[in-house]
């Protein structure tokens, strides 16, 4: 892995009809995308990898692609 140092993008979900709390699950599913995708567009512009859980383990996902399991739990 790449010894860069780490920060955080902080997002804000702007823009909606209605609270999320007001949502169904295809419009929360949308929401989500779309936050993800925004996530993906700001971190991989500088650089830097989005990190998530899949099955257990803390997965790093970089600009080019890659995926690796950063942390197995």
């Amino acid at each position: 892995m790449n010894n860069l140092p780490l920060t955080s993008l902080f997002l804000r979900y702007g823009g909606a009809q209605k609270s999320t709390f007001e949502m169904n699950s295809e419009e929360l599913k949308q929401a989500a995308q779309s936050i993800l995708r925004r996530a993906k567009e700001m971190a991989f512009s500088k650089g830097l990898p989005i990190y998530f859980h899949k099955d257990g383990n803390l997965m790093a996902e970089f600009p080019d692609g890659r995926i690796e399991v950063v942390k197995k739990d």
